[in-house]
């Protein structure tokens, strides 16, 4: 069984499309439950996504946080979660139709499998090649040479019984999902892609909170938590995490430290 984790915040008309493509995933409906979770003001969007469900024939789950993170959100799905698989889905992205079996159709123990990704503002005729773009399959244990894979949590299918008890950090605004994914790098023994054409879709919006421009020192404190937070997950278990891998999660911070002094 696949748990679809969908955090979502007051969304649009998108959070539809996004459920539309799962509704047309060649994947046996009775083998994967999607799990909106809304977080943050209730109404009208807890009606408007109830109905958009119900007008589908997957099976599905709403839940209602009114803390407006999207972290939160997503431990609130895994807290309940009993599926063997777990793929988290951004309400703004869209799905290729054999996403689902693809990813479940490469799955090994103690292996994340990821799919190809591309990057889209409103056409997906005029889709362009996003960072996570692969033209050939691979399956390697490199996890350094791979760890772009590890950069976000989306995109992806990964067994339960990897995650454990690990849990998303609900006191950092950005980042999350690479310090989530190096909390689970200690188990993991794989990554592995999906043919080609299996494709996870990102939407580009201009008011999107990743693409959003934060001051100089705002850049410096959250840089500053952030590397923190990778530190306390390495040094709180040093011999089963790759020092390696920690150095290159602090050096991606500082880049984007330097990045935004440049621009500035």
């Amino acid at each position: 069984m696949v748990e679809v984790i969908i955090p979502t915040h007051k969304p649009g008309f998108y959070l539809y499309e996004c459920l539309a493509s799962i509704s047309k995933q060649d994947f046996d409906f009775n083998f994967f439950k999607v799990t909106v979770v809304l977080n943050g003001p209730k109404e009208p969007y807890y009606s408007n996504i109830k109905e958009w469900l119900n007008s589908f024939n997957f099976n599905s789950e709403l839940l209602y946080s009114n803390v407006a993170s999207v972290s939160n959100a997503r431990n609130l799905a895994l807290n309940k979660c009993v599926s063997t698989y777990v793929t988290f889905l951004d309400d703004d992205d869209v799905l290729s139709c054999n996403y689902l079996s693809s990813l479940i159709s490469k799955i090994q123990s103690n292996s994340i499998v990821v799919s190809n990704t591309y990057n889209f503002f409103n056409n997906l005729d005029e889709s362009g090649n996003d960072y996570l773009t692969f033209k050939e399959n691979f399956s390697s244990s490199n996890l350094i040479k791979y760890r772009k894979y590890l950069s976000n949590a989306c995109c992806k299918l990964i067994p339960l019984s990897l995650i454990g008890e690990t849990r998303f950090n609900e006191n950092l605004k950005r980042s999350e999902d690479a310090v989530f994914m190096f909390a689970l790098s200690n188990r993991i023994d794989k990554i592995i892609s999906t043919d080609p054409n299996a494709i996870y879709y990102r939407r580009l919006r201009e008011n999107s909170a990743s693409r959003s421009k934060y001051k100089l020192s705002y850049e410096l404190k959250d840089a500053l938590v952030i590397m923190l937070s990778f530190s306390k997950v390495y040094c709180l278990n040093v011999t089963k995490y790759s020092f390696m891998l920690y150095i290159t999660r602090i050096l991606a911070v500082m880049k984007r430290v330097f990045l935004t002094l440049r621009s500035n």
